[in-house]
């Protein structure tokens, strides 16, 4: 078992829906902040990106029906737990190579560069 753990999770919304999502990890206890880098890789959760984005409404006071909410929620819960699923699988694939403090980065989005041509050309690696 790798000695790098991760320590502290970090949502960052960058529009509507989507985010980036940065795990940082450090051998046993130690901590260090790393400068925000480019992401490592960039994923197409679309259901997860959905959540969050009721999520930050939320955050943001908006008005959102919570009982709409918890049915969207039920009604896409495994969706949302496999893209979960996913994001966690392509954090734990990064640890593993890791042998010293660090962060892992993805750029979480809605759609596929191809869905909506233009809006994501920085952002792909």
């Amino acid at each position: 078992m790798n000695a790098v753990k991760p320590y502290r999770i970090v949502v960052e919304w960058s529009g509507n829906e989507d985010f980036f999502f940065r795990c940082d990890y450090a051998l046993c206890e130690l901590r260090q902040d790393e400068k925000k880098g480019e992401s490592d890789v960039s994923g197409v959760f679309p259901v997860m990106t959905r959540a969050m984005g009721n999520v930050l409404r939320k955050l943001r006071n908006e008005h959102i029906s919570f009982p709409l909410f918890l049915v969207s929620l039920a009604l896409n819960h495994r969706n949302l737990l496999q893209e979960i699923d996913q994001l966690l699988q392509l954090l734990h694939g990064h640890l593993d190579k890791r042998q010293h403090a660090g962060s892992f980065t993805c750029f979480v989005r809605s759609k596929s560069p191809a869905e909506c041509p233009g809006r994501f050309e920085e952002q792909i690696l």
